[in-house]
């Protein structure tokens, strides 16, 4: 089987790097958490230097923290969803992952805000990180056996 990128791919492609500069911010919000609560490494929010902490600012330090790890959780299985899913449905694909970055932005930000207004927001980018596998496993395994059938036997024409 022959893979033809199109020249929609772009779209995906773009999605894609959106996703990861996204992630690479909430990381870097991080470095900025740990000067403001004077939390050093190797203490992820548990340790000796977040003892020293009060429980407020404790709060604020994690919840920080736990959107860059929960963000880290699902990038991996995001990106390859929306490229697999861009090969066949790059305008889709691209729209999931359009949708994914805002949900992101929106949950990380009621997040850190202390879980204000992040019904929504889960609610979006699970839908998007969601939709992308079935996308992608939707494109991989039904359409290339229905693209054969209509190339040899003009089924869909």
């Amino acid at each position: 089987m022959v893979i033809v990128i199109g020249s929609n791919f772009g779209y995906a492609v773009l999605a894609a790097v959106g996703i990861t500069l996204q992630c690479f911010a909430t990381a870097v919000s991080i470095t900025g958490a740990r000067k403001k609560y004077n939390v050093n490494y190797p203490d992820n929010g548990g340790g000796r230097y977040s003892d020293k902490l009060s429980d407020e600012d404790w709060v604020a330090f994690n919840n920080i923290k736990r959107t860059s790890d929960n963000y880290l959780e699902q990038v991996g299985m995001v990106l390859v969803a929306l490229v697999l899913a861009g090969l066949y449905q790059p305008k889709l694909a691209a729209s999931f992952g359009a949708v994914y970055i805002v949900g992101r932005f929106a949950y990380t930000r009621g997040y850190v805000a202390g879980g204000a207004d992040r019904g929504v927001s889960m609610a979006l980018r699970s839908w998007a990180s969601a939709s992308l596998p079935w996308l992608s496993l939707l494109a991989t395994t039904l359409l290339p056996p229905l693209f054969l059938l209509d190339r040899f036997f003009g089924m869909f024409s």
